[in-house]
């Protein structure tokens, strides 16, 4: 039976996703661009053999619109035979890319695919891609007359469900920003990181970060409208303890294990599983 693998993951280093971030003046797809074009090179692929070129992007709107995918393989001079697409299921976009390499791997289809992935949120703002933030609200008010909930507040409710109050949240941040740290100065980063533009390691690690110090951010969202229908909320999310607004871009090399034994490639870990739901994750083990 095929099995599908990931041979190598590549990305930029991640810049802060606002106006005077250090990746705020590139265009996205020269990111995707420059991911793409270190993947075939460092791995000494001619990138013809690439049967595919997935790409995951959220704000699908201005430089990110258009098959940004497909403009990304062109600028990094893949030739005009290599196909991409873009795919969006919001937060998980790159997942699913790496999902659908990987089952056109193992449904035979592909021999060679890349996943992929992309957003310059500085250049390209969150809600960029709609005319207004409830554009959908009207086909599904008889579903759901209040709105959908967005990320915020259901971050909130699931903290509540499984009981992280706000000092263990602002605890993990710290924890991270501190091993991130720690991990880029040892060097650990090093092999994945592709330099963009100036920058050549993550903007968005925060050493000096410490859980004394988040514990004075205000919650984000406790003024949400929707928050109201929550009265047991605590409020706990705040932006020190959230993800950044990001600019970066990423890609991984993904292949049957026959095609990389045959290019004499290692492989680093192999598909089991992967699941689609409102949520995404897949299951993946080194070989």
């Amino acid at each position: 039976m095929t099995s599908a693998v990931i041979v190598d993951v590549v990305r930029t280093p991640f810049g802060k996703g606002k106006p005077g971030g250090r990746l705020s003046d590139l265009h996205p797809a020269t990111l995707l661009a420059d991911v793409l074009r270190t993947l075939v090179q460092r791995n000494g692929l001619d990138p013809v053999l690439v049967d595919d070129v997935i790409g995951g992007c959220v704000t699908q709107s201005g430089e990110q619109a258009f098959n940004i995918s497909r403009t990304a393989v062109l600028a990094a001079g893949f030739p005009e035979s290599v196909p991409a697409t873009t795919v969006d299921r919001q937060c998980g976009s790159s997942q699913q890319a790496a999902h659908f390499a990987a089952q056109g791997v193992l449904a035979g289809a592909y021999d060679i695919a890349i996943a992929c992935g992309v957003e310059s949120m500085s250049r390209v703002p969150m809600f960029s891609n709609a005319q207004e933030k409830d554009a959908n609200r009207g086909p599904l008010a008889h579903r759901f007359p209040e709105g959908l909930i967005g990320q915020g507040i259901s971050a909130e409710i699931i903290t509540r469900r499984v009981k992280l109050d706000r000092e263990t949240l602002d605890a993990f941040a710290a924890r991270s920003h501190r091993l991130a740290a720690e991990t880029a100065a040892a060097g650990g980063f090093d092999n994945e990181l592709v330099p963009a533009g100036t920058l050549t390691a993550d903007e968005t690690i925060r050493p000096s970060t410490t859980a004394e110090g988040l514990a004075g951010l205000r919650p984000a969202f406790a003024d949400d409208e929707l928050g109201a229908r929550f009265p047991e909320i605590e409020w706990s999310i705040t932006p020190g303890n959230s993800s950044p607004l990001t600019d970066g871009a990423s890609a991984a090399l993904i292949m049957s294990e026959e095609k990389a034994n045959a290019l004499g490639l290692r492989p680093r870990a192999r598909f089991h599983s992967s699941r689609s739901p409102a949520t995404t994750r897949c299951s993946c083990s080194p070989p």
